[in-house]
């Protein structure tokens, strides 16, 4: 499936709402839907800020981390609704997100929303899909019993210009990922990743292999990383 301006989105799903477009015109609110205890279904409005008619197609999949990377499946617990419309111009739709699996979320659940910007009839290609803008929107089924946050370890090693960070969620409720910085034995800081980089799941490890600046090297070797998970910095030496 050839898909324009798709630069492995697939492939990206920590971000909290993922967007590439080459002249798209959605827009999505919130960035990630979470299903509480004893609530079967949220919200998505989905809006076209643009001038011309935009047509939107919304998928439901499930989400895990096996195998320390992101994956998707397809699953009939969640559904969405309408799967499919046409908006017309400043038009905002409310898209329901529905579990209508009816057994008790015994732990937590993690979904990922898919909504794709689809060409008109016109504008399509003769071979292939493309896709004018494409979101990944997170959602979370929450179980009854209250969960603690996650607990995490984080493993860190610099190799060339590149930083490999894996990070074990060893808790029962996902972990947010974000503010990745290397320090040097001075404790100069130089930013990697400055906001988000990602989720780690319930119970599972997550991978991520990021380039390293080229002014890092300059501020002095690096011995440690630092980041965030929920807001609460974490540190490895390297």
């Amino acid at each position: 499936m050839r898909m324009h301006a798709y630069a492995s989105m697939l492939a990206s799903f920590g971000l909290l709402a993922s967007a590439v477009a080459i002249a798209g015109s959605i827009h999505v609110a919130p960035t990630t839907l979470t299903l509480a205890p004893g609530q079967p279904a949220a919200v998505l409005n989905v809006t076209n800020e643009g001038d011309a008619p935009a047509n939107v197609q919304v998928r439901v999949f499930a989400w895990d981390q096996k195998n320390q990377k992101d994956n998707l499946t397809a699953t009939q617990k969640v559904a969405a609704s309408p799967p499919m419309v046409t908006l017309a111009p400043k038009q905002t739709q409310a898209v329901r997100v529905v579990r209508v699996d009816k057994s008790a979320v015994a732990a937590e659940e993690a979904y990922r929303l898919i909504i794709d910007e689809l060409p008109s009839a016109k504008d399509a290609p003769k071979v292939g899909v493309a896709v004018q803008m494409r979101y990944s929107v997170p959602v979370f089924a929450l179980p009854a019993a209250k969960v603690a946050s996650g607990k995490v370890t984080l493993n860190a090693k610099v190799a060339g210009n590149a930083l490999a960070l894996q990070a074990q969620n060893q808790g029962k409720a996902h972990m947010l990922a974000s503010n990745v910085m290397l320090e040097d034995a001075a404790g100069t800081r130089t930013p990697v990743v400055p906001g988000l980089l990602g989720y780690v799941l319930a119970g599972q490890t997550m991978q991520w292999n990021i380039d390293v600046p080229a002014n890092a090297a300059a501020k002095g070797r690096p011995v440690r990383v630092s980041m965030q998970f929920n807001g609460q910095e974490v540190k490895v030496d390297l």
